[in-house]
């Protein structure tokens, strides 16, 4: 078991002034008249991405929307109904496709597919300011004491606020309002902060490794296990899917129980968010030099399918634990490092550096030094030598600095 100290290292304490985008979720409670609405730009918005969408297929795609005025005029001229919602909408539907085909041209993501009303909708919007009657006027708004937000074109609506947050010290730049399977209405508020951030003298190193059985193995022996609420979750859905299954489709029965449903998920889904927020703050404040594998989780999903261990994989979410532990080192003025996929971290002696390619194999869980004579557990090991590789990689940083 390893924490690795830093005390002796030379390190310089640096204070970056930094522009910082953070986003806040409040779930809001339109009235009636607001929720027809709401609704309405869903599926404006969604026409018009599957407009453009279906448009580029049969043409195919001519370069990137310069003249994006010009294409929502004409919309708009050949759909009345456009006129109703907030023009910034229709333009964010445009940038958005857009967005998706420059991710298919530099590799990182597939094929825009057509938005269907029965996902997960939802609609973005920028800020806009001006001089409205000698008043500024702006149509975006936070007022947390009064509990309520100013949205284009709905006014104000009441929000619940979650966490005790007094001030926002930011410039608001974007709002996008949601809604879940569950009939939950979300607004989340991006702000730009000017952020200072103070990198600290590092005093310790932790190595993690990622698994199914311990969702998290740390170098100093400290394990986190799934936490058993989202398993108490996982029965009463499979509960749940059941009793959906034995009813009539279209029936009254039918829809309330896919409701319940949706709600059994959004549940679950939230309970493994908070506890994977409560792991990531832990670990960020307790240790300044932070090391993790680059794992290729669409690739550990295909290949899980043949050992039945995708759903697994998948319900351990191990790109959000990465990218929570991402930013709020970066936030907090820690370093937070990612070795490459493919290093043998489990085949490695944590003590002599021998490397063993019997341990490819999953179900071995105690590492057998045939070198050296240590017995240690695997996923241990192999979290002690990721700790190594950061270690490095941090030297490195030193060196070119």
């Amino acid at each position: 078991m390893y924490c690795y100290s830093l005390k002796d290292m030379i390190s310089l304490v640096l204070t970056v002034v930094m522009l910082m985008y953070r986003a806040y979720k409040f779930r809001i409670y339109p009235t009636d008249e607001q929720k027809i609405f709401i609704n309405k730009t869903f599926g404006c918005s969604r026409y018009v991405y599957n407009y453009y969408l279906n448009k580029i297929k049969n043409d195919g795609y001519t370069g990137s929307y310069d003249n994006i005025k010009d294409y929502t005029n004409v919309l708009k001229y050949n759909s009345p109904f456009l006129q109703e919602i907030d023009s910034i909408v229709i333009r964010q539907s445009l940038f958005n496709l857009e967005d998706a085909f420059k991710k298919l041209f530099n590799k990182t993501g597939e094929y825009p597919k057509f938005k269907s009303k029965y996902n997960r909708n939802s609609y973005s919007t920028s800020l806009v300011t001006g001089i409205y009657k000698n008043k500024k006027y702006c149509n975006i708004e936070l007022d947390l004491e009064k509990r309520k937000v100013k949205l284009p074109k709905l006014k104000w609506v009441k929000i619940k606020g979650y966490r005790n947050i007094k001030n926002i010290n930011g410039k608001i730049k974007s709002a996008t309002i949601s809604k879940e399977a569950s009939g939950k209405y979300y607004v989340s508020i991006l702000f730009e902060i000017n952020g200072i951030i103070e990198k600290v003298n590092p005093k310790n190193i932790v190595g993690i490794d990622l698994g199914i059985k311990k969702l998290l193995t740390l170098s100093d022996g400290i394990t986190y296990d799934n936490n058993k609420y989202i398993l108490k979750y996982e029965k009463r859905i499979k509960r749940k899917q059941r009793e959906l299954a034995r009813k009539i489709k279209g029936s009254k029965n039918y829809y309330k129980c896919k409701k319940e449903l949706a709600i059994l998920y959004s549940k679950l889904a939230n309970s493994r968010k908070c506890y994977i927020h409560k792991i990531t703050k832990e670990i960020t404040d307790e240790y300044d030099i932070i090391t993790c594998e680059k794992l290729k989780t669409k690739e550990m999903i295909i290949n899980g399918k043949k050992n039945k261990l995708s759903s697994k994989i998948q319900d351990a979410t191990f790109s959000e634990i990465l990218r929570q532990l991402s930013y709020k080192s970066k936030y907090k003025g820690k370093d937070f490092y990612q070795i490459d996929a493919y290093y043998p971290s489990s085949q490695i002696c944590s003590r002599c550096m021998n490397q063993d390619k019997e341990y490819k194999d999953l179900n071995k869980r105690e590492y057998k030094c045939i070198k050296c004579g240590q017995e240690i557990d695997r996923d241990l090991n192999a979290s002690i030598n990721i700790m190594f590789q950061g270690l490095e990689l941090y030297m490195k940083s030193l060196v070119t600095c």
